[in-house]
């Protein structure tokens, strides 16, 4: 699973991701901050944190200008007819402008800050950081991506750019009509990698051909991108020529674009593709994946000590299956146990409408449980969605997209109702906690209503809490009685073996030089999962090194604090303070968030000056 809030991806995208989207914002053409200045002594307290609120805004305003669908996204409509800029030139600037953020805050941060602004300057150093090294591990030259490549990406603007006035309409056609400039940008750098010996696995490039063949073997008029035709106001004067511009938009330009993209996949990139799949088969690639490593979650930890977490974890985890098993009168292994339910057509939803209302009455129970375990509660609905046509067949089990700064559109908790028999019933719960409540929604939305905070720690994630908060909360709905019967259990404890096998995988991957199918074996012998998801998923760590590892990582750090308070405060520890503290600060790095709980825990416990 992953969030949508572009700044992620995760996303995305999760998404990205904010999705979360696991990638940086590209750079764009918008305006630089003011030149770095000379090292200078440590302002004053009051002086540092109005140089800071200056520095987070300007940081905030670089990104919207350089990210412009992202931007749209979450509600900042000011490109709304642009999209990135990418390229050697575009990455260029925007690492000059990092350099020159990250030289104003080295005396911002040596300053005495309040713990709001030390928290804000935390998130800022490490995403300068972040953003000055990763253009140094070349990922752009070999990023072509079944999960969100422009091909999948792009078409996501039909869901969130608006579409209430002509110049929504307008704005709308132009970044149609940008397609081709894109493309032309994307494949520069992807040549760029063939040059250096950088290339994307032939897995995901045939993978990549299949989407672009079926894309455009589809009449225009069918693509998911007309779709804004249909939202044009019947009683509009203008009405027939907005929709013949953003027609001849998607029948020239983005039609040439993705013809264009196939060819050059077809013809330059596949036949050079690697037969490897991990980044160790690239020039750089064990460095790159420490990188990704770190970036993913915030933390420095080894391949090797991940792996090895992996691996026990996933013994205990199996451990609390086997019991449930045996209580279900299984005298078999639980290879035999998993191959039962996946057979067990009682197990599987008959319609894709079926499945969508399951997920509605599940989201339904968490909701009215929630005020018993958190303080409060975000105002913002989150609704649920079938996954798009364009996407299912490629995508994970599903994604949480979230709401735009203002909550004019809800939380959207997207469910993949493709290959029902790969979507067993007894998984819905918890991929419904993780994804909506108490996981993803709970958390985005109420940083998002933290309208005290900066723009820039409302919206801006790191995918090691974001996703460890969303695997923390499966655990939570247990809790929670969210799991009625032993089959929803096994649901869950399949989903926390799932995030267990990806410390195993990924590692495994791109760091011990695991082929595919290796990866493929492990999780069917290992998980109760559908083929389908279980091949989409190694195909998904492939594209997206590291990322996989954030949960495991972020959600053991999050029990661990959880104990620690519940160790020192004893009966005075109270869940739902302990869950405030945890959420209301926004998504922070975890070193971070391991402060704001100790300074708690002290607090609680009526001590002082860290005695």
């Amino acid at each position: 699973m992953r969030t949508l809030f572009l700044g992620a991806i995760l996303m995305l995208p999760l998404g990205a991701h904010a999705f979360a989207d696991p990638e940086p914002p590209a750079a764009g053409a918008g305006p630089g901050p003011a030149a770095a200045t000379a090292a200078a002594p440590a302002p004053s307290p009051a002086d540092a944190a109005q140089a800071l609120a200056r520095l987070a805004e300007e940081y905030w305003e670089e990104q919207m200008s350089s990210s412009p669908t992202w931007a749209t996204y979450i509600g900042d409509h000011r490109y709304n007819d642009r999209l990135e800029e990418i390229g050697p030139a575009a990455r260029a600037r925007y690492t000059k402008v990092l350099d020159a953020f990250q030289a104003r805050l080295a005396p911002i941060a040596a300053a005495q800050l309040g713990e709001a602004d030390r928290i804000l300057a935390d998130l800022l150093a490490r995403k300068f950081a972040m953003g000055i090294e990763e253009p140094r591990h070349k990922f752009y030259q070999w990023g072509i991506d079944q999960m969100y490549g422009p091909q999948v990406r792009l078409f996501e603007l039909v869901n969130y750019h608006p579409m209430k006035t002509e110049k929504d309409l307008a704005d709308y056609a132009a970044r149609l009509e940008a397609f081709p400039r894109y493309f032309r940008q994307y494949v520069g750098d992807l040549r760029e990698g063939l040059g250096e010996g950088r290339t994307a696995t032939r897995v995901v490039c045939r993978r990549v051909l299949e989407q672009l063949d079926a894309q455009l073997a589809m009449p225009p008029e069918q693509c998911a991108l007309h779709e804004a035709v249909d939202r044009i106001p019947a009683g509009w004067s203008t009405r027939a020529t907005i929709a013949a511009r953003v027609e001849a938009a998607i029948r020239g330009p983005v039609y040439d674009a993705l013809r264009s993209f196939r060819d050059f996949v077809k013809d330059e990139e596949l036949p050079k593709a690697r037969e490897e799949d991990g980044l160790w088969s690239l020039p750089g690639g064990d460095e790159a994946y420490r990188f990704r490593i770190r970036d993913h979650t915030t933390l420095d930890r080894s391949a090797e000590e991940l792996h090895k977490i992996g691996l026990e974890e996933l013994e205990a985890i199996q451990a609390e299956m086997l019991a449930i098993a045996r209580r279900r009168g299984h005298t078999g292994d639980l290879n035999s146990f998993f191959e039962g339910l996946r057979k067990d057509p009682k197990n599987f939803s008959a319609t894709r409408e079926e499945l969508l209302d399951g997920f509605r009455a599940i989201l339904a129970k968490a909701t009215a449980k929630l005020p018993r375990y958190f303080l409060k509660l975000p105002s913002i609905p989150c609704e649920v969605k079938a996954m798009e046509a364009y996407r299912e067949k490629d995508s994970v089990a599903a994604f949480y997209y979230g709401p735009p700064d203002d909550g004019s559109r809800p939380g959207i908790f997207y469910a993949n109702t493709y290959d029902l028999p790969a979507r067993p019933r007894y998984n819905m719960t918890a991929l419904t906690v993780h994804e909506a409540v108490p996981g993803h929604h709970l958390q985005i939305a109420l940083a998002l209503e933290q309208r005290s905070l900066p723009k820039v720690r409302r919206h801006e994630g790191f995918t090691a809490y974001v996703e460890g908060w969303a695997l923390y909360s499966e655990r939570l709905a247990d809790e929670m009685g969210l799991y009625e019967d032993e089959l929803s259990r096994v649901g869950m404890l399949t989903y926390q073996a799932w995030r267990a096998t990806r410390l195993v995988v990924d590692t495994g991957l791109h760091a011990f030089k695991w082929p595919r199918q290796r990866a493929i074996d492990f999780m069917k012998s290992n998980l109760a999962l559908g083929d389908t998801e279980v091949v989409n998923e190694v195909d998904r760590y492939i594209i997206w090194p590291g990322q996989a590892l954030a949960y495991k990582v972020g959600q053991r750090e999050i029990l661990a604090l959880r104990a620690e308070a519940q160790a020192k405060l004893g009966p005075r520890f109270d869940l739902r303070e302990f869950h405030d503290v945890v959420l209301r600060n926004g998504a922070v790095p975890l070193p971070t968030l391991r402060g704001l709980v100790a300074r708690w825990i002290e607090e609680r416990a009526g001590t002082a000056g860290g005695k």
